[in-house]
């Protein structure tokens, strides 16, 4: 057991804390986990308007990681531009240069974009020496959003796309993690869990690398899984790191935020609602949710930012689940909660790391009933697909282990257990990211306290996979047009937005029109065998249904078919050799808006 006085300051801590209702005080976490704000930029420098039109800007800060993302928009010259501080939404009022700067909240950081207005054309009221000469296009404005949208938290939880899973504990070291009623034939006790933990050493810093390394942009920690077992020091638990038992008292969790704030790397974690130890103390439900709830608490406040919450829907057990993610964003509202049905992602329905080719990013969690002890039906199925026009919205997670037993999963580290080839990473990340979800791998550190030389191997091939693949798009140096463009406004919505790499600038039609034809002139003949598309989902999802074609000599030629786009589709397909490619969308639930085109070839994947 832990030190009597130990003890003691614990139970002092919890009277405290249950008089005063507020959260543990943790010493030695203060503001140098903080995350500091090093810089500014906007979407666009320079804007050319007319008088009325308008506008929204977006502000990046950096790091993506700063703990405090708040700007606040201004403008010297009120008379020729209004913005909304908070917003970055603004109108031209009148002709001139005007500028608009976003401040950071933090260290007070500027970015300024120039804004030329020109005067607003006034009908002739003469005779019109050209009556064949259109008028001149003016912005119609935005779209408006369609269906359930995502909050900035979920947008950029998805654009970051490969994440990593460190499950590690005393079933590293015992090869139990809760899942049997025994521990290696023997009852499940916190001397037994306690003795079972042994790591010699412990470099965290290396888990954190071999993610930034190989682009993986958030690394979750299960903080405690099934067995009970916390690797930082649990005000609910004594069955963690800093019991005097332990052969190694390092909080991991704190280990792990240091490494994430020096390689730029977003922390997520995993905090298992099953608890053996709890089974084996008798403790009723509502005695354990409130321990539940205070440990998280704990977790929220001490290693904020954690920009993802993981909780297993295995056992999870009968809480007020409104209650407990109340607890997760009270502390980081831009935090997205997994479970089998949100709020934030969804589970996929399998372990096998792959979404369905269609994937809507909405589902049903109201209308189902869903939550992470209720999974009604064949939610294989549901999960695997969304729920097109969906209540709420909320992303497929798709997870798996680089370890494999068998024909399962290897969630802790087996020397033994086989382990998956690049070749196979590579399929998954096409039935993940390619399908609108998004990448999950588990990598277990070893009982060695590092990841193995066996997994950073496969990692690293897996890496020069996708590099060789991705890092030529065939389509850099292309022209788009298109069979028709909101209010014929071409500057703000036309198909050449599809190819700027402005992730804010889209390709959109009118409203009402939920068809297109966007036809993209490469610059000289290309052989491709991926296309990827990409939709503008800060303001929802909406294509159902779409054709690729290339140019065939004289006639379009029918290359692929595909149902929903979201955040990121890639379509794979035969080798062609063509000059020009259309994309077609063939349904969709409102107007089309598009921000990403890419043409690539892949020759080394075998896929």
């Amino acid at each position: 057991m832990k030190t009597s006085l130990k003890a003691l300051f614990t139970l002092a801590a919890l009277a405290v804390t249950l008089c005063q209702c507020a959260p543990k005080d943790s010493p030695g976490t203060p503001g140098d986990l903080t995350v500091p704000v090093t810089g500014v930029s906007l979407s666009r420098t320079e804007l050319s308007l007319q008088e009325g039109d308008h506008f929204k800007l977006v502000a990046r800060v950096e790091p993506a990681t700063a703990t405090n993302q708040a700007v606040h928009w201004s403008t010297a010259t009120p008379e020729l531009v209004q913005i909304q501080a908070e917003t970055g939404q603004g109108t031209a009022l009148a002709r001139g240069e005007a500028s608009v700067t976003a401040t950071t909240a933090d260290g007070g950081f500027t970015a300024s974009c120039k804004i030329l207005i020109a005067e607003n054309p006034t009908p002739d009221p003469g005779p019109d020496p050209d009556p064949g000469k259109p008028d001149e296009p003016r912005n119609p404005g935005a779209p408006a959003a369609y269906g359930a949208l995502p909050t900035a938290g979920q947008v950029a939880w998805q654009r970051q796309e490969l994440l990593m899973f460190y499950h590690f504990g005393q079933a590293t070291f015992s090869g139990w993690d809760g899942e049997n009623s025994s521990c290696n034939g023997q009852a499940w006790s916190e001397d037994l869990l306690l003795n079972n933990y042994k790591p010699g050493t412990l470099d965290v810093d290396q888990w954190v690398k071999v993610a930034a390394d190989n682009g993986f942009r958030e690394v979750i920690l299960t903080a405690k899984h099934h067995d009970g077992f916390c690797l930082w020091d649990n005000p609910e638990s004594t069955t963690d790191v800093a019991n005097e038992q332990c052969s190694n008292h390092t909080d991991v969790v704190q280990a792990l935020r240091e490494a994430c704030n020096r390689y730029g790397v977003n922390m997520g974690l995993y905090l298992s609602p099953w608890d053996r130890m709890i089974e084996v103390s008798g403790k009723s439900t509502s005695e354990y949710e409130a321990m539940y709830k205070y440990a998280l608490q704990d977790l929220m406040t001490r290693y904020a930012p954690v920009v993802e919450m993981w909780f297993d829907g295995n056992h999870a057990g009968n809480f007020d689940w409104e209650s407990v993610n109340g607890v997760v964003l009270d502390a980081n509202p831009d935090c997205v909660i997994f479970s089998n049905g949100g709020p934030g992602c969804r589970w996929v329905g399998n372990e096998n790391g792959d979404a369905g080719e269609t994937n809507w990013s909405t589902l049903n969690i109201q209308g189902r009933g869903l939550s992470p002890s209720n999974l009604p039906g064949n939610y294989e199925d549901y999960l695997a697909h969304g729920d097109r026009d969906g209540d709420s919205w909320c992303p497929a997670e798709c997870d798996f282990s680089i370890q494999q037993i068998g024909d399962h999963n290897g969630w802790f580290y087996g020397a033994d257990d086989s382990r998956k080839t690049a070749r196979q990473l590579m399929r998954l990340y096409y039935e993940s990211v390619g399908r609108n979800g998004v990448f999950l791998m588990n990598v277990p550190p070893s009982d060695q306290g590092v990841i193995d030389q066996k997994e950073k191997q496969v990692i690293e091939e897996f890496t020069t996979l996708r590099t060789s693949i991705f890092g030529n798009n065939l389509a850099d140096g292309a022209t788009a047009t298109s069979s028709s463009v909101r209010g014929n406004y071409t500057p703000g919505y036309g198909a050449q937005n599809l190819l700027d790499g402005d992730y804010d600038s889209y390709f959109a039609t009118d409203d009402g029109v939920t068809t297109a034809r966007i036809e993209v002139e490469l610059d000289g003949t290309k052989t491709f065998n991926r296309v990827m598309l990409q939709e503008y989902i800060p303001l929802g999802q909406r294509v159902e249904r779409f054709t690729i074609q290339y140019r065939k000599g004289a006639v379009w030629a029918d290359w692929a078919q595909g149902t929903t786009i979201g955040h990121k589709r890639i379509l794979l397909g035969p080798s062609v050799t063509t000059d020009a490619v259309r994309i077609v969308i063939d349904a969709s639930l409102a107007c089309p808006l598009l921000n990403n085109f890419g043409l690539f070839n892949d020759t080394v994947s075998g896929l």
